[in-house]
């Protein structure tokens, strides 16, 4: 569900926030909050509760907009950012071309965590009154537990594990030492495995040693979040590894290099005079705040019956047709295009070039690079 949008990036919330939400309220409530140093009846814990965990949120926002905007100053664009019951996820739509911008992003969130923790920790020394009474006396407890929580969910994030920051961190050194992103990412899946089986066993102890079981299921409850991810992005750069033979073919050598881009809201009939009855066999791109949410061509024109001369009060909004879209670099080799092509359910790839846009590649495309290099390699035989 969409509650809104900050900085261009939609925000989202998954319906398992709900059940963070009533989790997290009633681990603290049921706490007492011992660092409030007032007597609360049991619906002034609750308030209280539910108050620190809207701001525990609101910080788990703060980090994802960290990532979110680390990402769109390096040249990324983000689809959303969508609160969940664990935390947050922020949608990046493109792979990350270098090892240190995987790195920089994953380290914005944890480090916006911490210094949100310090601070909020810094002002609770700074204002501390043991005999302070009323809303000053619980405004203290809030900052306390929100510096806690962010400091705890800066150090948890960190952790080398994917899916978590930390295993995002240990992916791009990685990554840098072996020059091989593959297997950077089958390392820090693996560790992620081993980090789930870790809380797994370290919760079951805690149920069997303790009379309270709720920190040792909630450990499992984590575990089991993450052992699924850390599984799912190993198995898949396993498969992955087929795609590191290089064919040999860059991507610029079979893409459809485009003319220019339209932007969404352009007049149709000044399209189809200027753009699209010039290269009538080329599909052109179609920009939506600054993404590439379509494409169209004189065909998708031709196929509504109009002529070179109507579309008076359309745009090109109005005709071009969605795509899901990819960046990839003009000297990524071909196999990394058909990998993507056929493994990310992506209909397009955007060949991008010191931030322009230089082609397309398309399923056609590659039917037509397979086509010339079985050409190639059954000529001299048939000779």
């Amino acid at each position: 569900m969409r509650i809104g949008e900050l900085f261009d990036i939609p925000i989202r919330v998954h319906w398992s926030w709900l059940i963070g939400f009533a989790l997290i309220t009633m681990i603290i409530a049921s706490g007492g909050l011992p660092f409030i140093n007032l007597r609360l009846t049991e619906t002034q814990e609750w308030i209280i509760a539910a108050t620190i965990t809207i701001c525990l949120f609101i910080s788990v926002l703060a980090h994802e907009l960290a990532h979110s905007l680390t990402a769109k100053r390096l040249g990324y664009s983000v689809a959303s950012i969508t609160l969940m019951i664990f935390g947050g996820v922020s949608l990046i739509r493109e792979l990350r071309s270098k090892a240190s911008h995987d790195f920089l992003i994953a380290a914005a969130g944890p480090a916006m965590s911490l210094a949100i923790g310090i601070v909020s920790a810094l002002l609770y020394f700074i204002y501390r009154d043991p005999f302070a009474t009323g809303g000053a006396a619980m405004l203290q407890g809030i900052l306390f537990y929100i510096g806690l929580q962010n400091i705890a969910l800066a150090i948890f994030n960190m952790l080398p594990g994917i899916p978590l920051d930390g295993g995002r961190v240990l992916q791009a050194v990685v990554w840098v030492l072996t020059r091989n992103r593959n297997f950077a990412t089958r390392v820090a899946g693996r560790a992620g495995q081993i980090l789930a089986i870790g809380l797994i066993l370290a919760g079951v102890y805690m149920m069997l040693t303790s009379r309270d079981l709720s920190n040792g299921l909630w450990l499992i409850v984590i575990a089991m979040f993450i052992l699924p991810a850390s599984t799912a992005e190993t198995k898949m750069a396993s498969r992955d590894r087929q795609g590191e033979r290089s064919t040999g073919i860059p991507v610029r050598s079979i893409m459809s290099a485009v003319p220019t881009a339209l932007n969404a809201s352009t007049p149709l009939d000044a399209a189809v005079r200027n753009v699209l009855s010039i290269r009538p066999d080329v599909s052109i791109p179609v920009i939506t705040n600054g993404s590439v949410t379509g494409m169209i061509s004189m065909r998708d024109v031709t196929t509504l019956g109009l002529t070179q001369n109507q579309g008076s009060g359309l745009t090109v909004a109005d005709v071009a047709h969605h795509v899901s879209t990819f960046a990839i670099e003009p000297d990524a080799d071909l196999a990394v295009a058909r990998e993507l092509l056929a493994k990310r359910g992506i209909d397009i790839l955007l060949v991008y070039e010191n931030g322009y846009l230089m082609g397309t590649v398309s399923e056609a495309n590659l039917a037509d690079a397979h086509q010339w290099t079985s050409d190639s390699a059954t000529g001299p035989n048939q000779a």
